[in-house]
């Protein structure tokens, strides 16, 4: 799916990064594309990039690299989620407690052990902006099984991981507090790549990974991730994003149409 969209400057918080920014380092095909970028906050940490939605209060999209070396002795972060004060102050603020009793959990984007090298990294997947609502059953099952595998990939057999998620939402979703949007469904995208291979390595035997999965109530003989596979067309159909747009139109269009 190609279009040709520029987010305007103005929406973009920007964490300066040196030399190799952000953009480069977690998603180097470009940012997905919509219809429109006016519900596209860009944000750029050295941990990963993410487009928040000030409509939906929670991420349309969080990209990151992941590789073993992400992975570190960091013990898990304690006490609240936190509150992103990087977001403009015209944004609702989105705490811990929004959640609480709400029957649904704080799902990592970004998964607290893929950021373990220290203690910084730890810390900003716990940021409000990196988390969804899910399910118990779908974060503590489904979701997760899908992270040990990228967990696998990466520290067993040496892989390059490229990977993107995020939610599919009604007109009218659910809301926690009022405020915060719960998606009907998750994705994730993961491209996959041999130990020290870039993405321009790319080509049209590229190993992808893509799963749509509903936030719902899932039993325990069916939470393998392998069982909600898909295709990232789908999922751009779903959501309405070009998440590949600056590969070769060709080997887009092989791997985006691949189940």
């Amino acid at each position: 799916m190609k279009k040709f969209l520029l987010i305007p400057l103005f929406l973009i918080g920007y964490l300066s990064l040196g030399a190799q920014s952000s953009k480069n380092i977690h998603a180097p095909w470009g940012y997905p594309k919509d219809a429109s970028s006016k519900d596209d906050y860009i944000i750029e940490r050295k941990q990963y990039v993410l487009s928040y939605n000030a409509q939906l209060n929670v991420a349309n999209w969080v990209a990151w690299q992941l590789n073993a070396s992400w992975y570190g002795d960091t013990p898990r972060r304690s006490g609240k989620f936190i509150t992103d004060k990087s977001l403009p102050s015209t944004f609702s603020t989105i705490t811990h407690d929004d959640y609480t009793r709400s029957g649904y959990d704080r799902g990592h984007m970004v998964r607290s052990e893929e950021r373990t090298a220290n203690e910084q990294d730890n810390e900003s997947t716990f940021l409000m902006s990196n988390i969804l609502p899910q399910t118990p059953t779908l974060n503590q099952q489904t979701w997760l099984s899908l992270e040990y595998e990228c967990e696998r990939l990466c520290k067993s057999e040496g892989k390059e991981l490229y990977v993107m998620a995020g939610g599919v939402f009604s007109s009218n979703p659910v809301r926690l507090n009022g405020k915060v949007a719960v998606p009907d469904s998750c994705w994730k995208i993961v491209i996959i790549l041999d130990k020290g291979k870039t993405t321009k390595d790319i080509n049209a035997k590229t190993e992808v990974i893509a799963v749509m999965m509903k936030n719902g109530v899932y039993g325990k003989s069916n939470n393998s991730w392998e069982l909600y596979t898909t295709s990232i067309d789908d999922i751009e159909q779903s959501t309405g994003y070009d998440v590949l747009s600056n590969l070769p139109d060709n080997i887009e269009e092989i791997l985006e149409s691949r189940k």
